[in-house]
């Protein structure tokens, strides 16, 4: 308990938003808001190492696998020599009435979002924990706490890494380690752009339609900014949240206050 009292007075006198020395892991890196995590932590000066099943400049490993989960941490460890910030932000979607939904689909979906975390948890947390000051982020979703029409396996890998979540904050407390959450609203991303044709069928809309619902479904009747998104990540890996952990913070305009989702 010493060494932890020692840390928390080191990060009390640093400067709480800078990560200068700390090293960071953002899977899912290639996509609208991977990218704009990585930078996010990067301008608070951050080693950051993105990984993601393909794209330029990230190291590529699938993410649905142990394998692969091994593979990235071993790399950060291999390349920066330790790992201080976990970044669970790999993602996908796919939609379909739950009685015609592909099985293929479900265990794609639940493996990327919810074994991939588990793994990647699992093979980081020596790194994580080997001294006081470890963060983990998962993103999730108001899906991790609201039912959703036709994304019965996005819905329930949501709700499963909540779950993860806290367990990992309670376990991780006595180590330092704090393990958050944070639960975009719509953002004009491409997985967004990706499911539009899905949803205009599902909803007998126009595409234009569609979009304009989404929009219209947040306070302010506007998409969340993906840096808004990065920027609360880069708040809670930093040491101003240290006493932060097991909770999902919504990053929608307000949009749960009202009930909505």
């Amino acid at each position: 308990m010493a060494k932890l009292s020692e840390q928390q007075d080191l990060e009390s006198r640093a400067d709480g938003w800078s990560l200068d020395g700390r090293v960071a892991l953002v899977t899912g890196a290639a996509g609208g808001l991977g990218k704009a995590i990585v930078s996010e932590l990067r301008e608070r000066g951050a080693d950051v190492h993105g990984v993601d099943v393909s794209g330029a400049g990230v190291f590529h490993a699938d993410l649905s696998t142990a394998s692969g989960n091994q593979d990235m941490v071993a790399h950060v460890l291999a390349t920066a020599g330790r790992l201080d910030i976990l970044v669970l932000n790999a993602g996908c979607q796919f939609l379909s009435p739950l009685d015609q939904f592909p099985d293929a689909e479900w265990e794609r979906l639940r493996a990327v979002m919810y074994d991939g975390p588990f793994f990647a948890l699992k093979a980081a947390w020596p790194a994580l924990t080997k001294a006081p000051g470890g963060r983990v982020v998962v993103t999730a979703s108001s899906a991790g706490w609201l039912g959703t029409t036709q994304k019965v396996a996005y819905t329930a890998a949501k709700h499963g890494v909540l779950g993860l979540m806290r367990t990992a904050a309670l376990e991780g407390a006595a180590h330092g380690l704090t393990v958050n959450a944070i639960a975009p609203g719509w953002m004009d991303t491409g997985i967004m752009r990706g499911q539009l044709e899905a949803q205009a069928k599902a909803r007998g809309k126009s595409i234009d339609d569609v979009i304009a619902t989404f929009r219209a479904a947040q306070p302010g009747n506007r998409f969340v900014d993906v840096r808004e998104v990065a920027a609360t990540v880069g708040f809670l890996v930093s040491p101003c949240a240290s006493g932060v952990n097991g909770t999902c913070v919504p990053v929608d305009l307000g949009a749960c206050a009202g009930g909505d989702g």
